[in-house]
């Protein structure tokens, strides 16, 4: 009777069906991380606004090309000649204007700092929405096969209890292990729907449209030293840009400073007219010119080359952050690598054929359902730390990708 009963639990372990799958995926193609990131891209509004900026700059470029408007005057007196109209037009003569256009090319280029600041922002938020929906939906998939092992075991212990080939507190311990299944799958499926609507923000979507995504955790791009690193980060990142940006800006206001010490000078054009017994329409010219005696931007100037050896100064302690980010970033890859590859290889494998000879040794008798329970919970431990493993990889990808200021490449 013991062996009947024996076989009728493997029976019921090996053929019950699981209770518990996924929620459907959507019926449109799954998204890539590339073709995710090209989508957030299209559509993120802070990237929207970023790019509108360069309008504003390049109206600021046509008000540097803009010439200086003349002035009309005319004077009525009851000296001779009763009325005078006069017209005005300075003219910069120390090439004043062309080093207006310059300033405002120069600051045209911060533009693209703009939107690469916010594609930097972009990229970081959506290698994490993207990559904790592919997890969610690992952990929604794991607490299902958890939960339909905990119910077969549920279901044989029943069983055994039935024939009497095994105790009360069997049965007891598989119904709270199918409880704490249970409470784990519903648990992963409100998780996924967070991560969903997470990843939604990013794409610029309603929280709750269906969105399906494929790919690895463990997708990264190629592994790079040290040196490559530091001048990809040389080359992108931002603050480093920013600083030799707005030291540029600041040479061309330096120089549009120098040039206007160059007075500017204003010709003017006079019709004296109604002077009686003298004439009646005559002519005059005249130049007018502020005299460069006292002040000539010295502070001005002098504030400049102050700002610049700031920048230049602000500039060397950023790289030196840079530096030592890029260094940080590097190690946490090195280690999550190794973690990842240590669960991949040895961890998982092993809690896998503990949990199989727990099964086993159920199956025959030979322990109690509290074991298989334990072995099952160790196992569903031991992948989602390895799931958590592979999520603080992809983290360490982003942050890396945040000091370079773009793609690993």
């Amino acid at each position: 009777m013991a062996k009947k009963t024996i076989w009728m639990a493997a029976a019921i372990l090996l053929c019950a069906p699981s209770v518990a799958r996924p929620e459907p995926q959507a019926a449109t193609p799954p998204l890539t991380f590339q073709a995710a990131l090209d989508l957030a891209a299209s559509r993120n509004l802070g990237l929207a606004a970023a790019r509108r900026q360069r309008a504003i700059r390049e109206a600021q470029v046509r008000v540097a090309r803009q010439w200086a408007n003349p002035e009309l005057g005319f004077e009525a007196t009851e000296d001779t000649p009763h009325e005078n109209l006069t017209i005005s037009l300075p003219i910069e003569i120390g090439g004043q204007r062309g080093r207006r256009i310059a300033l405002a090319k120069e600051e045209l280029t911060l533009a693209d700092l703009d939107e690469r600041t916010e594609m930097r922002v972009l990229r970081r938020n959506l290698r994490q929405a993207f990559y904790g929906l592919l997890a969610a939906d690992e952990r929604q998939r794991l607490a299902g096969e958890v939960q339909a092992l905990a119910e077969r075991a549920r279901q044989v212990a029943q069983t055994l209890f039935d024939e009497g080939a095994a105790p009360r507190l069997d049965v007891l311990q598989a119904d709270l292990g199918f409880a704490r299944a249970q409470a784990d799958f519903e648990l992963a499926r409100a998780s996924r729907a967070s991560a969903l609507a997470d990843l939604n923000a990013v794409l610029n979507q309603p929280p709750g449209e269906i969105v399906a995504v494929t790919g690895d955790l463990a997708d990264a791009p190629p592994a790079i030293d040290f040196p490559r690193a530091i001048t990809l980060a040389t080359a992108s990142n931002i603050e480093l840009l920013g600083a030799d940006r707005e030291a540029a800006v600041e040479q061309r206001r330096l120089s549009l400073l120098r040039a206007d010490r160059i007075p500017t000078p204003s010709f003017t054009f006079g019709l004296p007219m109604n002077a009686p017994e003298e004439f009646d329409v005559g002519k005059s010219i005249g130049i007018t010119m502020t005299i460069p005696l006292f002040s000539r931007n010295q502070g001005e100037i002098a504030g400049s080359h102050a700002t610049i050896d700031q920048i230049r100064a602000k500039r060397d302690a950023a790289r030196r952050v840079v530096e030592s980010e890029v260094f940080g970033a590097l190690a946490r890859i090195d280690a999550q690598r190794r973690q990842v590859d240590s669960y991949r290889n040895r961890i998982i494998p092993a809690a896998t054929e503990l949990t199989t000879l727990a099964e086993e040794s159920y199956k025959l008798g030979r322990s109690s359902v509290l074991a298989l329970l334990d072995a099952q919970r160790s196992l569903r431990d031991v992948k989602r730390e390895y799931l958590q493993a592979l999520l603080d990889f992809q983290t360490a990808l982003a942050d890396l990708e945040e000091v370079i200021g773009g793609p690993i490449q």
